[in-house]
């Protein structure tokens, strides 16, 4: 069962990554985004990394890339060729309806499995990660977060700018 959610996962996440390349329209773009992280957390969730799955729906789909919809919509308001064809919506609502049922019900399989087991022999731990992250990958966590510190700016920067220029 498992190797099918896997197949059906990363059949979305190379889909919807094309999407992200390949449609003209930015908010097409972040969407699939949206649901090309949705993917991959799930992926994760598959490999028994909670911690990490959780944490990228969470932070990136939850947040990151919520707040980048939100800039290209205020970039955007003047667009209405985005909201013309209302069916791709409700064909995108459908499926990422039928992502998230999917991946609560692997959730769920997975807890129950691993509910019996020792906190210590669960891989993806919180314990396990924050060991490995700040030993060996202090430098590339600290240049991560300074990267998405310039981005932050960059983009209130540019979503200042183009508001004033209104």
């Amino acid at each position: 069962m498992s190797l099918l959610f896997f197949y059906f996962f990363a059949t979305m996440l190379v889909l919807s990554g094309l999407v992200v390349i390949l449609a003209q329209n930015p908010l097409y773009n972040v969407l699939s985004l949206v649901v090309a992280t949705f993917c991959l957390s799930n992926l994760f969730l598959l490999l028994e990394a909670y911690f990490v799955g959780i944490i990228l729906l969470l932070v990136y789909a939850g947040a990151v890339l919520i707040f980048f919809l939100f800039v290209v919509m205020c970039l955007n308001l003047n667009n209405p060729s985005a909201f013309q064809n209302q069916n791709r919506f409700k064909i995108s609502g459908w499926l990422l309806g039928s992502c998230f049922l999917a991946s609560f019900f692997l959730t769920t399989k997975s807890y129950l499995l691993t509910r019996s087991l020792e906190p210590s022999s669960i891989r993806g731990t919180i314990e396990a990660i924050g060991k490995i992250l700040f030993t060996e990958y202090v430098l590339p966590f600290e240049l991560t977060s300074f990267l998405l510190l310039v981005a932050t700016f960059g983009i209130v920067s540019l979503a200042q700018g183009s508001l004033k220029s209104r």
